[in-house]
């Protein structure tokens, strides 16, 4: 054990003058840094310079916002209905109104929602002949003249949102397996 420690001792002295040769001759590449130069010349006097007109200070270019464009309120078909609702969904073969709804079969709708006291889905309105032969449609749908719409009352059965639907007096075919009622008048 006692040699063990003479030769730590012995490395650690090395380490120490290898270190420190290392750090002078690192220093003497290194030129000396000059003292700055005293200051011998008299102190300037001040000259006052005639005023300049300032300069106005040069503004960034205001970021114009985009302009808001307000938003349209919604035209209502009804008290709980938007017109919007009963559009034609096809994918662009028609400009979404082939045929007018209905006036009277969307105040039966209207009556129909106060019936059952909660919402009601409009899932299909008017419809193009395009979209109405790719949801399978009759040729001679009432969808594509505006009097008809398919619907549902989320949390009702079908068959109480068919039996409200009659006793408002409309023309009802009840989907049992899909969940919802063709309505006509």
């Amino acid at each position: 054990m006692k040699q063990f420690k003479i030769i730590f001792i012995g490395l650690l002295a090395a380490t120490f003058v290898v270190t420190s040769v290392l750090f002078i001759v690192g220093d003497a590449g290194v030129p000396p840094v000059a003292a700055p130069p005293a200051a011998t010349a008299a102190p300037e006097i001040p000259v006052e310079e005639p005023a300049a007109m300032p300069e106005a200070p040069i503004k960034a270019p205001e970021e114009t916002p985009d302009p808001v464009m307000p938003e349209s309120e919604p035209v209502m078909a009804s008290a709980h209905f938007v017109m919007e609702e009963y559009r034609c969904d096809c994918a662009g073969d028609c400009d979404g109104w082939p045929a007018d709804m209905d006036p009277e079969l969307l105040a039966m709708i209207e009556e129909l929602r106060c019936a059952c006291g909660s919402p009601v889905i409009i899932t299909s309105g008017v419809r193009c002949s395009a979209r109405n032969e790719e949801v399978g449609g009759v040729a001679w749908s009432f969808h594509k003249r505006g009097h008809a719409a398919d619907l549902y009352c989320p949390g009702m059965p079908v068959g109480q949102l068919a039996a409200l639907a009659q006793g408002v007096g409309l023309n009802i075919l009840p989907y049992y397996s899909s969940g919802y009622i063709h309505v006509e008048n």
